[in-house]
């Protein structure tokens, strides 16, 4: 009996505590992000009135939902909390019963969901996607939990759903139908085209399944248009300051910080240069990596840094910022960390300093928080193409909703797989010009060098047979 109890705890600790190799286990992965949505669903019943909620979900359920619907400002700071969580919840229980691995990838593609459960996704727009996915897999004959990371992500095409859904230019029972039907439609066809372009940009981008949403919500836009049917650019977004939004931000940002310190102290496991040297490429997530705990504390950061850099600039804590900022912590167990960021942060803040716009407008606040999807371009091209890249970014997203009238809500995503697209060529020239000019400067000192230390040896051979020569001359004529 005591071998078999002794076996138990031993299961039971494996399961509970990191492995050596930097893989976490399943079920301690998904405690602690259970844990995060109980800690998100006790904020949300704290900031909502509990009469309010049957009447203001409706309201979120049965809206249109495309770019930017703020579900703070259609409903209340609580049930905008309580959607995010309700979605947060949905996505970790079927993340758990397909037994989805713990990696970075899984944590990002679930904070993806609370991000934007803020602003735009919803349980009935969600839907569609996900049986959408499950049809692939199906008809492929593979298991779902190897697409359901891309049916999270593929969620960003979820206001294409609404748009039909709930379009008063529609009959209900034709719109909810036509609504359905093109949501499976793209959640079917989402996957294939995930995978082919994520290879376009070299995996620099985190959002790769962003700029798959982009084409797509393009294409479907473009459809819309030809056959008459408007598609308009929404602007509900919260104009109020939420002070509580932003204690929430900094109480999470120093939990993960303080917890992720202790235990990783603990365990000896403290090391954050593996962060901070991290690549930053989706394929080399930092969780698997570097550890559950250096992961806590990286995300920690990350919050705290994010929601810095929204009071720095007197910027409004709205569904959209906050969601963003949710999303870019997701990201950070994936690769983004403060260090591979902060030249983003630095070129898009800079954008918006010359540019027409406002530094704190709600476009150009998640345009920066946003641009961390390109921290592996500091890694492999230094400061210099991170702000380059931050620059650029900001031109192209505060311009590209136009083609997909607020259909896609990963439009920073859109945005950033095409800057890495075009960036990322120029970049690899100057890299390949800056190292031909440096292999050409190494090639003329090697021949001064050479030149310089054979022309005396040369000088010193020609005199030595000059000398041979006259000597052979001399004992000739001494001869004759």
């Amino acid at each position: 009996m005591s071998n078999l109890v002794d076996l138990l705890k031993k299961k039971f600790s494996h399961d509970l505590h990191f492995p050596e190799k930097g893989t976490i286990s399943v079920h301690n992965g998904y405690r602690l992000l259970f844990l995060f949505n109980l800690f998100l669903l006790l904020s949300s019943v704290l900031l909502m009135e509990p009469s309010h909620l049957l009447a203001e979900m409706q309201r979120i359920l049965f809206s249109e939902s495309h770019l930017v619907t703020d579900y703070i400002e259609l409903t209340s700071v609580g049930t905008a909390l309580f959607n995010s969580s309700l979605m947060t919840f949905i996505a970790i229980f079927i993340c758990y019963h397909y037994r989805v691995p713990m990696t970075g990838g899984a944590v990002s593609a679930i904070f993806m969901v609370t991000g934007y459960g803020l602003f735009g996704k919803n349980l009935l727009n969600f839907i569609p996607i996900f049986l959408g996915v499950r049809l692939y897999s199906y008809l492929m004959n593979e298991p779902l939990k190897k697409f359901l990371l891309i049916a999270l992500y593929g969620s960003s095409v979820s206001p294409v759903v609404s748009f039909f859904a709930f379009n008063h230019s529609l009959s209900p029972i034709f719109g909810l139908g036509m609504g359905y039907l093109i949501g499976i439609v793209i959640g079917f066809i989402m996957v294939p085209l995930a995978l082919h372009f994520q290879s376009l940009f070299k995996r620099v981008s985190l959002y790769s399944a962003g700029f798959t949403s982009g084409m797509l919500c393009t294409m479907m836009a473009g459809i819309c248009r030809m056959f008459g049917l408007q598609i308009d650019l929404r602007g509900i977004v919260s104009t109020e300051q939420q002070p509580e939004l932003i204690i929430l931000l900094v109480v999470f940002g120093l939990i993960l910080c303080g917890y992720g310190v202790r235990m990783a102290s603990k365990r000896h496991r403290l090391n954050l240069r593996a962060i901070w040297s991290h690549s930053g490429k989706i394929e080399r997530d930092i969780l698997r990596d570097t550890g559950v705990y250096n992961t806590m504390i990286n995300m920690g950061l990350m919050t705290l840094l994010l929601a810095g850099y929204v009071l720095a600039i007197g910027a409004i804590m709205n569904g959209p910022v906050l969601g963003a900022i949710f999303c870019v912590i997701g990201f950070s167990a994936c690769g983004a960390h403060v260090f591979n960021s902060l030249p983003l942060l630095l070129g898009v803040t800079l954008a918006n300093a010359l540019n027409i716009y406002a530094m704190n407008e709600t476009v150009t606040v998640t345009a920066a928080i946003f641009a961390m999807m390109l921290c592996a371009i500091t890694n492999a091209y230094g400061w210099k193409g991170g702000l380059i890249v931050g620059f650029v970014h900001t031109s192209m997203v505060l311009n590209i909703d136009v083609l997909h009238g607020g259909l896609n809500l990963y439009n920073n995503g859109f945005s950033g797989g095409l800057v890495a697209m075009m960036i990322i060529p120029l970049l690899d020239l100057s890299k390949q010009l800056r190292r031909k000019t440096a292999v050409g400067q190494v090639e003329d000192k090697l021949a001064d060098h050479v030149s310089t230390s054979v022309d005396p040896a040369l000088a010193q051979y020609n005199d030595h047979q000059s000398d041979q020569q006259q000597i052979t001359d001399s004992s000739i004529r001494a001869q004759k």
